[in-house]
């Protein structure tokens, strides 16, 4: 008989496809998990961030600061989370924040509360992954497991 070696080699074949297709759903799933994780980190610190500015919360110095040049950002502002959107490019992900407030600010001052949002967002993200050592000051950039993460400046709406 010239098939008695057929059987196991499909057998072989068939194992070795379902091994390659769990490898790769495996893969996908792992990425796609790390990457809900950095939205979920990103909207966390967004929160923070904006909380810390609807209490008007600063310390001394920045106080002192906004007080000469921007009297407006020491007043409690309400600001509503709108979309956190990602771009991702290989290893490099940048994430775009859309915030609305009701308030009357100038472009200055909303580029000064777009960049404290961004500040606590890239430093959500790099608490999560347990990336502070990797990181300066700013967080900036921040870092997970297989990303390298910037944040680009609010959009206000």
């Amino acid at each position: 008989m010239n098939n008695k070696g057929q059987i196991v080699v499909e057998y072989i074949l068939l194992v070795f496809v379902i091994l390659v297709v769990l490898i790769s759903i495996t893969n996908m799933i792992l990425s796609q998990t790390e990457e809900n994780t950095i939205i979920t980190a990103a909207h966390t610190g967004i929160q923070n961030g904006v909380d810390k500015n609807g209490y008007a919360m600063y310390y001394n110095d920045t106080y002192n600061k906004y007080q000469e040049s921007y009297q407006a950002l020491l007043m409690p502002t309400t600001i509503d989370i709108v979309k956190i959107d990602s771009y991702i490019d290989g290893k490099n992900m940048e994430i775009q924040v859309t915030l609305h407030t009701s308030r009357s600010l100038t472009s200055q001052e909303k580029y000064i509360l777009g960049s404290r949002i961004n500040y606590y967002l890239r430093k959500s993200i790099t608490d999560t992954f347990n990336k502070t050592n990797e990181s300066n000051t700013y967080y900036d950039p921040a870092y997970s497991n297989n990303y390298i993460i910037t944040t680009r400046n609010v959009r206000w709406i």
